[in-house]
């Protein structure tokens, strides 16, 4: 049975600022001048093969609600990974991995994560691909490990049987429907964001007001810290010698979510091989793109649009962008082991404000 999503509810609580080290491309960030916070929350643990951390400004709550609040947090992550989970056998995404060409009906969030997913898919004309596990296990990044790089009549009649339109989902009747019975979807590029906006959604519902959520790197913020500042989230620079940051970003009431490929590589006959693969040609992505983020009211969608942004690469990733307005950061590799930033006009408008505010879609 999946872990229930209901546990028992909290009367008050809060949250404050933070100063944690980076999971995959963020970092929490404050000046090294603020002193250390006091009545914050500091809740963690492990979830979807990564790890994540929850930071509270408890204002007005009792400190033993901070044990429940646990509870309910790991609970709802729980949830969201027994669904999502390609590596649980019993999981929704395994059962429906496993149905034929027959309707399926799934839960709530279920549909909700697979509607997001093809509604990006769309949007970016199928950068976005759940359906392309199959393709990066041929290239040996997925569960059965590390194999031969694949020859090009393999991978041709691969991505014939692959492609986002072969999945359909109906959202009103909550049923999903595969075109071939041998397709297969991975959730993974959306729904770490997907969890980190189910976490928001408990602290709301319980009366926090001040928080910031983070799941293997993807991030979401609500209110100020616990010295009334707005959260400040560093994005990692994207070098696989070490962990710096690139800058520091305010965010406030919004989600922060980054994709690179720095630290998933293999480097075959000199050649350096990425685990982002670019699902409409079946290739790895070979441009100078190390890293993509997103700012956005949801993360869910930040989380899928970074890596649409990031498989489409410098060019078309930022015409898109651009044209769509959204906020958006690309670090670009140049000579020499340096890195170049190059922003959305809405990123730059964003971040001058300063204040992080709402009004983002």
């Amino acid at each position: 049975m999946p872990p229930s999503k209901s546990t028992p509810s909290l009367r008050r609580l809060i949250v404050p600022g933070l100063f944690v080290a980076g999971l995959f491309a963020v970092v929490f960030f404050r000046q090294p001048s603020t002193p250390v916070e006091a009545d914050v929350w500091v809740l963690n643990g492990a979830t979807m093969g990564t790890t994540y951390t929850v930071k509270v400004v408890p204002e007005g709550f009792d400190e033993a609600a901070k044990g429940l609040l646990g509870q309910q947090v790991q609970g709802v992550l729980d949830g969201v990974d027994f669904a999502m989970s390609t590596y649980k056998t019993d999981s929704e995404i395994e059962r429906f991995n496993r149905s034929g060409t027959e309707t399926f009906e799934a839960s709530a969030d279920f549909v909700e994560v697979v509607a997001e997913a093809q509604r990006v898919a769309r949007l970016t004309s199928g950068a976005f691909d759940i359906t392309v596990g199959p393709l990066v296990d041929m290239w040996g990044f997925g569960p059965s490990g590390a194999r031969e790089a694949p020859d090009d009549q393999a991978l041709e009649e691969l991505v014939a049987l692959t492609g986002y339109e072969q999945v359909s989902v109906d959202v009103d009747d909550r049923v999903l429907r595969k075109a071939r019975s041998d397709c297969r979807i991975d959730l993974s590029a959306i729904a770490k964001g997907f969890a980190v906006d189910e976490v928001v959604g408990l602290l709301e519902a319980e009366g926090f007001a001040d928080f910031m959520v983070e799941v293997g790197g993807e991030v979401r913020c609500r209110g100020r810290n616990s010295e009334g500042e707005v959260w400040r989230i560093g994005i990692e620079r994207p070098d696989f010698r070490g962990r710096t940051v690139q800058l520091a970003v305010p965010l406030a009431n919004l989600a922060l979510a980054t994709s690179g490929d720095y630290r998933n590589f293999v480097i075959r006959d000199g050649r350096r091989i990425s685990h982002t693969i670019d699902p409409r040609s079946g290739y790895p992505i070979s441009h100078n793109l190390a890293s993509v983020s997103v700012i956005h009211a949801s993360c869910m969608t930040a989380d899928a649009l970074a890596t649409a942004l990031e498989v489409l690469g410098p060019e078309e990733g930022l015409e898109l962008a651009n044209r769509l307005q959204i906020p958006a950061l690309f670090i670009h590799r140049v000579e020499e082991n340096g890195f170049e930033e190059v922003r959305t006009g809405v990123w730059t408008a964003l971040i001058e404000n300063s204040s992080g505010t709402d009004g983002v879609r």
